[in-house]
């Protein structure tokens, strides 16, 4: 009996070989296209045939062996001759044999290093990017590399930044618009983990000095993607990185999701129902002003109307939206001449991200007046100085009066978790600061800023926040819509004062005031509004004027700068909604 098994098994062992062995030849044939393939193909099958009928005819169990041996290896061996004559040298089935056993331990080591990881590494379209083996010397980089990823994650970071200083690398957390410290990383943990993004996203390993930027993606155990933006320049202290999460789709939010008031985004509406005009969107830096410049621009039909931008730095790509990028550093750089170049293909909607000299406001002046609608972004703290920054760069005020249709500015603020937010009520001075009378009952909210711990101390993190107290963000506007009576103030020249008590005539919202509202219907905290309405202390570098005393037209100086309101915008700054953070 037991003979009989083991006659059976040697019988399927070798039958299974050879079959296998007989697909890759199947495989391999095209290789060879002067071979008669149906010829090769006939007789393998019928030594597959010969080989199962001397098993069934033959009782002895070592004459059957040894014909089932001999027979596959005088065709392995006549085949391996005609692979060598007509391939050469790399015909050699060795070689083959060896590269599929190399291809074999690098699967099983690469399998290895995912087991030891806690996120998978995705390329473009999906395919698992390459990590080195556990014993190589770059492996020990992708393991700080993940457990930086998810304790970015774990604290909800949309940003990751490492920068190098005299003995350590510095490391922050960004989440909702605000930088958390974490404990710095030693050099030696912190240059391999460089060195390993680099790999993995293939930039270059050599190139420390200028910037490099590339998009991986990671899935967790859950398979949720998270995309990942790759940042890496010098420094003088040496080579630095950011990691930014799901950077593009960050930027793009319906006009309605960016946190206006009913009232706001009513008159807002009736603004944009024309396709003229100039309309200002300000605000400090990383304070939403590029997210609400692509959210005017996603409110127009792109397949029925021609639609630009011009910027620095594209943030997002828009179907339909043609994206220009404007290079400072280029030889004999000009932005109103790249500018101007841009107007002459006549796209009916414009966003120019930024408007650093006379030269280009008055491009744009001109151009919003003829039959255009131009979006421009300034860097200023709120829609009256906003004003004044433009009117100081034109040469008269009635040039600048005409195009106007609105100017909207913004900050971002942070919204209260609502799994841990903590309701109290105001003492009487805070109710007197929010000009609410005394003794009013408001139910407002706070962050809870003790989160609670366990037995042994451990702290308790909340699971939506992360114990910070705050998730996600959301704007606070003032939009001021230019009418006939403010455009004859702005015209003749009238004083900031006196345009700030027009506006306020005309029902205008102040920034603070729809900061407080948010806090009163328990959006926000009241100490979130006085940190971002508080006007930035550091005074703003002035620039060289468009020109001096009462002439200044056709001047191509820098436009002037406030001491609060800064100076010429740098580059683009994100907007904000629910999800929304800094750039």
């Amino acid at each position: 009996m037991y003979v009989n098994i083991i006659y059976v098994a040697a019988a399927v062992a070798v039958l299974v070989l050879w079959g296998r062995f007989l697909v890759w030849i199947d495989n391999d044939l095209p290789n060879m296209p002067e071979q008669p393939a149906q010829l090769w193909k006939g007789v393998l099958l019928a030594s597959v045939a010969i080989l199962l009928l001397i098993w069934l005819l033959i009782p002895n169990f070592w004459f059957a062996l040894i014909l089932n041996i001999f027979i596959p290896a005088a065709l392995l061996g006549y085949y391996w001759r005609t692979r060598v004559q007509v391939l050469g040298s790399s015909g050699d089935l060795l070689g083959v044999i060896s590269g599929h056993m190399e291809q074999f331990s690098a699967g099983r080591q690469a399998k290895k290093s995912v087991s030891q990881l806690g996120l998978r590494y995705e390329g473009k379209g999906g395919r698992p990017l390459p990590l080195p083996a556990v014993e190589d010397a770059g492996y020990n980089g992708v393991v700080l590399l993940d457990q930086l990823l998810i304790q970015g994650l774990e604290n909800r970071a949309q940003r990751i930044d490492l920068m190098p200083s005299d003995q350590a690398y510095e490391m922050s957390f960004s989440t909702d618009g605000v930088s958390y410290p974490q404990s710095g990383m030693q050099r030696p943990n912190a240059e391999p983990l460089i060195q390993a993004v680099k790999q993995l996203t293939g930039l270059s390993l050599e190139e420390r000095r200028r910037p490099q930027s590339a998009v991986f993606t990671t899935r967790d155990a859950d398979n949720n993607p998270v995309h990942w933006t790759a940042n890496t320049s010098g420094t003088t202290a040496g080579e630095r990185l950011w990691l930014q999460i799901n950077a593009k789709d960050n930027w793009k939010m319906p006009l309605d999701h960016l946190g206006m008031s009913s009232e706001q985004l009513t008159a807002l509406r009736e603004v944009l129902q024309g396709n003229e005009g100039l309309i200002i969107v300000s605000s400090p830096p990383h304070m939403g002003r590029t997210t609400t410049l692509y959210s005017l621009l996603a409110n127009h039909d792109a397949y029925t109307t021609s639609i630009n931008t011009f910027e620095i730095n594209p943030r997002a790509d828009f179907e339909s939206i043609s994206l220009t990028r404007f290079d400072p550093a280029a030889v004999n750089a000009s932005h109103s001449k790249a500018l101007q170049s841009l107007m002459l293909k006549d796209p009916h909607i414009l966003m120019v991200a930024q408007c650093p000299d006379a030269a280009t406001a008055e491009l744009i002046a001109k151009y919003s007046r003829e039959e255009h609608r131009v979006y421009v972004g300034l860097r200023a703290n709120d829609a009256i100085t906003a004003l004044e920054l433009w009117r100081k760069v034109l040469p008269d005020n009635q040039v600048a009066a005409a195009p106007l249709r609105a100017i909207i500015s913004q900050r971002l603020v942070r919204l209260l978790c609502p799994t841990c937010k903590i309701a109290y009520q105001p003492d009487e001075a805070m109710l007197a600061k929010l000009n609410l009378p005394v003794g009013r009952d408001l139910s407002a909210f706070k962050a809870n800023t003790q989160p609670a711990r366990d037995q042994k101390g451990n702290l308790i993190k909340c699971p939506d926040c992360a114990s910070l107290g705050y998730r996600g963000q959301s704007g606070i506007f003032e939009i001021l819509v230019i009418n006939d009576e403010i455009r004859r103030a702005i015209a003749t020249g009238r004083p900031a004062e006196e345009l700030r008590t027009l506006s306020r005539k005309n029902n205008m919202m102040f920034l603070v005031e729809h900061g407080f509202r948010k806090f009163a219907l328990g959006i926000t905290s009241i100490q979130e509004v006085i940190r971002v309405c508080t006007p930035d202390k550091k005074p703003a570098a002035r620039p060289k004027a468009a020109g001096s005393g009462a002439s200044r037209a056709g001047a191509a100086g820098k436009m002037p700068g406030q001491s609060q309101a800064g100076a010429s915008s740098a580059g683009n700054s994100r907007a904000g909604g629910s999800s929304a953070g800094n750039s």
